[in-house]
């Protein structure tokens, strides 16, 4: 089994999700106002936004704001390319390509099987930036590592089950859970496939210039954590295998379905916890969030000779985007489930246009892939062995074709240009 079949978050999740909520609400009918607070030891809320990662520092920054840290690893990464990795194009603009991966949970084997596809069309190339969230997190280092790994995403999301992800808990011991399942066979999975030879290749290939970025979502601060994954795999630290580790745990370790992840943080020399969880929670996929300054980088790698922007973001989006109608009963857990579907896929409409607003102001090629509308499950189950097929075969067919890709967000390409 590959590592990519423990995918899990909110997309391709969601039947799993209501369940949890015919859980929850039995629980709480039954066992109101019992139970107590787990202890932990948080950082101070003064203090949220400097804590500092223990042990191995400069790897992480937040999504939401520019970064000097990672603003001087991008110049860094330019510096380190080989002649010819990423040649200009004819018209002497760049040529980087980068790959973003959404969440998606079992939904992952149509991304395997669009990736897979993708390869045997001979259009795949070499990517610059890798970036995932979620299940995306799991996909992202061997999709970062290459087509000679496309043996294990078919393998991967071809033989799942839950009892690889996830074991539930007594319902009478949630009160004082922090989740609904326990996901020790996730963590023994990825401790399985993410061994010291993939870190290494993957040391190898941020030291030729590629970067392999992984969110999750800082539970105190409500905010997106950009975790640098080469810098990580390359900073020699003996704990380097186990923080890699951790954080693509984190990534898809969605809240109160998973328990979340802890991180050792540091502020003015005392120590505190930091709490993690599925990066789903704050956005279903992202290119660079804000963190850097394109121009700013070819300026001063080139000066005033900086080539043109050019380049492509690819995002495979594991779920549908538009929103079925449906006929909705009059039960709580019905209407719950529906308006988290809603508010799942409207959230990810939006992560979109925020991708395509920054590729726009940066001149780069915006091109995304999506599991059809009219695609038609064939179990309710959450990872059924036959549905994964059908949606890696599904995904193959159009990495192969290549025509399914789209290059404006859904709903700008029903907007007529007014003159």
């Amino acid at each position: 089994m590959g590592l990519l079949r423990i995918g899990y978050c909110f997309g391709g999740s969601m039947k799993l999700l209501k369940r949890s909520i015919s859980i929850f609400i039995l629980v709480a009918a039954l066992l109101s106002g019992v139970g107590c607070a787990l202890r932990r030891n948080p950082v101070p809320l003064d203090n949220i936004s400097s804590a500092k990662l223990a042990g191995i520092p400069g790897v992480r920054a937040w999504g939401d704001e520019y970064s000097d840290l990672f603003q001087n690893d991008l110049v860094e990464s330019m510096r380190q390319e080989g002649k010819g990795d990423f040649p200009l194009n004819a018209d002497g603009s760049t040529s980087y390509r980068a790959l973003a991966l959404s969440g998606g949970g079992s939904n992952g084997a149509f991304g395997a099987g669009v990736l897979c596809g993708w390869t045997q069309a001979g259009t795949r190339g070499k990517f610059k930036v890798v970036t995932g969230i979620s299940t995306g997190s799991l996909i992202a280092p061997y999709a970062f590592l290459g087509s000679d790994y496309d043996h294990l995403l078919k393998e991967s999301y071809t033989t799942i089950s839950d009892k690889n992800i996830y074991t539930s808990r007594n319902i009478l011991s949630l009160p004082w859970s922090e989740s609904f399942k326990d996901t020790a066979p996730l963590k023994k999975l990825i401790a399985e496939q993410m061994d010291e030879d993939k870190l290494e290749e993957i040391a190898k290939l941020h030291a030729q210039g590629r970067r392999l970025y992984i969110g999750t979502t800082a539970m105190d601060a409500g905010r997106l954590m950009i975790w640098n994954m080469g810098a990580i795999a390359s900073s020699g630290h003996p704990d380097a295998l186990e923080l890699f580790r951790k954080v693509l745990l984190a990534s898809s370790s969605i809240p109160a379905a998973f328990p979340p992840v802890y991180f050792d943080v540091e502020v003015e020399g005392s120590k505190y916890d930091e709490m993690h969880s599925d990066g789903n929670t704050v956005t279903n996929v992202f290119f660079y969030g804000f963190m850097l300054d394109l121009p700013a980088a070819r300026k001063e790698i080139y000066g005033n000779n900086a080539p043109p922007a050019g380049g492509d973001v690819y995002i495979i989006r594991d779920g549908k985007l538009e929103v079925r109608s449906e006929q909705v009963d009059r039960k709580l857990t019905k209407i719950a489930g529906r308006a988290l579907s809603i508010y799942s896929k409207a959230g990810a409409i939006g992560d979109l246009y925020r991708i395509y607003t920054i590729t726009q102001m940066n001149g780069i090629g915006f091109n995304y892939i999506d599991i059809p509308t009219d695609y038609k499950p064939i179990s309710e189950k959450p990872f059924d062995q036959a549905e994964m097929n059908q949606l890696f075969n599904l995904g193959f067919e159009m990495g192969k074709s290549g025509k399914d890709w789209q290059n404006v967000p859904l709903g700008l390409d029903k907007i007529k240009t007014v003159k």
